[in-house]
């Protein structure tokens, strides 16, 4: 055969998808979207059927396949029984699909689908505008090991309906006779239903942030209203990725950014504000996290007339959150990240004259700023090693038998990576060795130093200021 006309050898998809119908776990109906035996590479169109697909909310969508096909097996645009078949429930593509013509984006738009099985095993389903061919959205479905690959099963539990009404009761549209105490307590009556919150893993913990943002307009009822809906919102999106509609919330929850808080003179109201921003700070692009860089400068920096003429919409933050903040944006150049080290350092320096050894805040901040590894962050954008060095020698000046948390700040400023550009010289780390051993340091943070590792889940802890989700896992 000539060059590039060679035949095809192999007998195309070894086995039949369908697109299951509604929602899955509910509708037991499928549509052959790829019979078995379709070629690789060759677009496939069901133009026999149209579907509403909606736009602009985030939605999730549910394959099945099925090798184990007696008599004539499926044919293009064949409904299907899932509960008459051998068929394996395949895990969902979730995502927010966006207007192409610039309308309005929460809306149903009629399609056709046009599917490409790929060489490299993906399964490209394209929803193809009726009115317009041209207006396009692809979904991918990788389908390599699908064999060992379950489809996702829902691990929300079954109270969490009882604990939306609840969320409903407090922020819902329709103003209820609440009591204050009500209000206070709404975390308390989630867990009362859910467990504990440090057991409420990523698919419930999203599920709640969906409820509350649904619900956001009703934070602004009283202050308590806004302490315990900024607390809960934080918490339930931590830390900002790890759910394939992350980017999608992030995108919702930061259109609230510019217009601040309506309780803006109640501390606790402030202090929630900035805590939510740290929370989900793994889920802001640097774009936004210098836009959080801003409000920090303003915050530690204006004088008495500026902070007079602030806008009201820029939020007051203390030292205190705002060091929390700052430890937070790892996504910055490292040049910015070096300028708030050096803010800590002087702080650091003037607790020292006032003997308060045990500044502990700061410490961790600095561990955090001038991590060799960040959490969520660019390996590219850390501080230098010669900056991160006399950091060093200032936490070597201190005495780590009293201050432990200068030797944990230690341990992570020396942290080994492997690499050269980010690694700090090699007497220096003997020196920060032999400080750890002196003073009796827990074994991972002398593996830490000595070669390169995986934090545990107490550093991770520790290092994020609190624990990650059960089943969400960084590496790192």
């Amino acid at each position: 055969a000539r060059r590039g006309q060679a035949p095809r050898i192999g007998g195309g998809s070894p086995r039949s998808y369908f697109l299951v119908l509604g929602e899955a776990g509910k509708e037991r109906r499928a549509v052959c979207i790829l019979p078995r035996g379709s070629a690789s590479g060759e677009e496939i169109r069901l133009a026999e059927r149209l579907f509403a697909l909606r736009l602009g909310r985030p939605v999730r969508f549910h394959l099945a396949s099925s090798i184990a096909e007696t008599g004539t097996p499926p044919q293009l645009g064949d409904i299907v029984d899932l509960d008459a078949g051998d068929y394996l429930r395949l895990p969902p593509l979730a995502s927010v699909l966006h207007a192409r013509d610039g309308g309005n984006d929460k809306r149903d738009i009629t399609v056709q689908l046009a599917t490409v099985m790929t060489e490299v095993g993906t399964l490209e389903v394209h929803c193809v505008a009726e009115a317009d061919a041209s207006q396009r959205w692809l979904l991918e479905f990788q389908l390599r090991g699908e064999e060992e690959a379950p489809a996702e099963t829902s691990t929300v539990p079954p109270r969490v309906k009882e604990a939306i009404e609840k969320i409903e009761r407090i922020f819902g549209g329709k103003a209820q006779k609440v009591e204050t105490k009500e209000v206070r307590q709404l975390r308390q009556h989630l867990e009362r239903g859910l467990g504990g919150r440090e057991s409420w893993d990523t698919p419930l913990l999203r599920h709640l942030f969906d409820a509350l943002m649904l619900r956001a307009r009703g934070r602004r009822r009283s202050a308590e209203h806004e302490r315990v809906w900024l607390n809960l919102a934080g918490y339930c999106l931590r830390p900002g990725y790890g759910d394939a509609l992350d980017p999608w919330r992030i995108e919702q929850l930061w259109a609230m950014f510019d217009t601040g808080v309506q309780h803006h003179k109640d501390s606790q109201v402030c202090a929630e504000w900035w805590t939510l921003w740290r929370r989900v700070a793994g889920g802001l692009s640097p774009e936004q996290q210098l836009r959080l860089l801003d409000d920090f400068a303003f915050n530690l920096q204006a004088d008495a007339a500026q902070r007079g003429s602030r806008p009201v919409t820029l939020v007051n933050g203390s030292d205190d959150d705002m060091l929390r903040l700052g430890a937070s944006l790892e996504r910055i150049p490292g040049a910015y990240k070096a300028e708030v080290g050096a803010w800590l350092l002087k702080r650091l320096d003037k607790a020292g004259k006032k003997e308060d050894t045990a500044d502990t805040n700061t410490l961790w901040a600095l561990a955090r700023v001038g991590a060799r590894q960040p959490f969520h962050g660019s390996a590219h954008e850390v501080v230098d090693s010669a900056t991160v060095a006399e950091w060093i020698a200032v936490l070597l000046a201190l005495d780590w038998k009293k201050t432990e948390p200068a030797a944990f700040a230690a341990a992570h400023l020396a942290r080994m990576t492997g690499d050269r550009s980010r690694d700090i010289a090699d007497d220096l780390r003997a020196t920060v060795l032999a400080r750890l051993k002196a003073v009796g340091a827990p074994p991972q943070w002398h593996a830490m130093v000595s070669e390169v590792t995986q934090l545990d889940e107490a550093a991770t802890r520790r290092m994020l200021g609190e624990a990650l989700p059960p089943g969400l896992k960084l590496i790192n």
